[in-house]
């Protein structure tokens, strides 16, 4: 009997042995996949902290940006505005390209990138003058780009950051956020065209009634607004949506 013992003992061993060698087989691997992602994320950021100290970046005293837009438009082509938050990682240049599909993976300047680069939808005939205007970014899970989107579903995230501001060439605007909500990919919020001021009260009236977010803004069907669109996880091809409505910096 105590042979048998013995035998099943070494067995046991043995079986532990290979399932201890095979998880620190997938622990190491694991290690080395967040590694490599991590190294991949901080490439881009270093790219993004060096077109922002090009673009010599800086809050205005009053409100609004300060940037070299010279400098900037003079090497990159699709450029369309900067976005900002204050005490956020958001602080991205905003392209507008051909299609929606390039620059989910290319920089301003090309270059393949797994940050891609925040941009208007190209299906917009007139960006900040449509009265809807959809600006698209990754969720990274490292926070950067539209990382930190999904924390306005936080009502003290919202509280800390109710504004972004929004500069191109010629104007500043403040994005006084509103509302937000999960929506997958094929939703009809992604819409572009009014064809009357009933058609956005609606749309208007939608979005708030299905909103993950409370604010008492106000935004009419006079307004202008803008989408800051995102991936989010709860559901195959989930979005998550922030709104904000687009008020003119004098």
């Amino acid at each position: 009997m105590a042979g048998k013992h013995g035998k099943k003992s070494k067995a046991s061993n043995l079986i532990l042995d290979v399932i201890i060698v095979i998880l620190i087989g997938v622990i190491a691997y694991s290690g080395f996949k967040v590694y490599t992602i991590m190294k991949t994320y901080r490439k881009g950021t270093e790219a993004y902290n060096k077109i922002a100290e090009e673009a010599q970046v800086t809050e205005k005293e009053s409100e609004g940006l300060d940037l070299d837009w010279d400098k900037l438009q003079a090497k990159y082509d699709d450029i369309a505005g900067w976005l900002y938050c204050k005490g956020t990682v958001i602080n991205y240049p905003v392209a507008r390209g051909t299609d929606n599909s390039f620059y989910l993976h290319h920089l301003l300047n090309g270059n393949y990138d797994v940050k891609g680069t925040l941009f208007i939808d190209c299906r917009q005939d007139k960006p900040l003058k449509d009265f809807l205007t959809v600006i698209y970014g990754h969720h990274m899970f490292d926070g950067s780009m539209f990382g930190n989107l999904v924390k306005y579903r936080k009502a003290n995230y919202f509280k800390k950051h109710p504004t972004m501001i929004y500069s191109t060439p010629k104007h500043d605007y403040k994005l006084r956020i509103f509302a937000g909500n999960t929506i997958p990919s094929d939703s009809d919020f992604y819409k572009f065209d009014f064809a009357t001021k009933r058609e956005k009260a609606e749309y208007l009236e939608k979005l708030r009634a299905e909103s993950e977010m409370d604010s008492d803004l106000k935004v009419t069907a006079d307004d202008k607004i803008v989408m800051l669109s995102t991936c989010t996880y709860e559901f195959e091809d989930a979005r998550w949506v922030v709104y904000a409505r687009l008020d003119k910096i004098d």
